[in-house]
């Protein structure tokens, strides 16, 4: 009899980490757009979370890609009654093509995004919104 809840007990234990295995953490996050004539996609390696998430954003003009510029994400979330209004922006360092920084999404929601980019003096800013 022990040896029968021990086996079911195990069983259990298994079937429990099975089921809460996540398998999506392979699967990235990744968003495009438009800034002015800018094509600029902006993602994570892993999904976006509740908390720190590490952005990066790329920027191509007509394919190729844009070095040297200033980029700033800004997430925010507007006030909403009985919640204030929340806001992260970071300037994204740079590579020779990718522009990361780490980004922190504080509750579940709506978020907006604005990526601001300027380049040999001219200004581009993406809109979009991510959901968590």
């Amino acid at each position: 009899m022990r040896q029968l809840l021990k086996l079911i007990s195990l069983a259990t234990i298994t079937l429990f980490f099975i089921a809460c295995s996540d398998n999506s953490s392979s699967q990235g996050f990744s968003k495009s757009g438009k800034a002015g004539n800018l094509d600029v996609t902006y993602s994570s390696a892993k999904p976006l979370v509740v908390g720190d998430n590490t952005i990066d954003v790329k920027v191509t003009d007509a394919g190729k890609t844009v070095s040297g510029a200033k980029v700033e994400l800004k997430v925010f979330m507007p006030e909403m009654p009985g919640m204030p209004y929340m806001e992260d922006t970071k300037t994204m360092s740079g590579t020779a093509d990718i522009y990361s920084g780490n980004i922190n999404f504080s509750m579940g929601g709506t978020w907006q995004v604005k990526i601001f980019i300027e380049k040999d003096g001219k200004k581009y800013k993406h809109s979009s919104s991510v959901i968590l």
